[in-house]
């Protein structure tokens, strides 16, 4: 995609597969900060597996994530 559009795929935050999940709605402080651990620690793994698509996603879930919390 880089080379087509010279951007770099961000998906959109607001569409983030979080949204969907109503588990999330339900999660304490402490559960939510784990599950992020556990998205980063993904991301990370598939970045250094060269799954960028995954780990691109994982990092949109990430993020939205990260903002739950604020």
């Amino acid at each position: 995609l880089q080379a087509e559009t010279g951007k770099a795929y961000i998906e959109d935050l607001n569409k983030a597969n979080i949204a969907a999940d109503p588990v999330i709605g339900y999660m304490s402080k402490p559960e939510l900060e784990k599950q992020i651990q556990k998205v980063h620690s993904s991301m990370l793994k598939a970045a250094k597996e060269q799954d960028y698509l995954e780990a691109a996603r994982l990092r949109d879930e990430w993020l939205a994530l990260q903002k739950l919390l604020e």
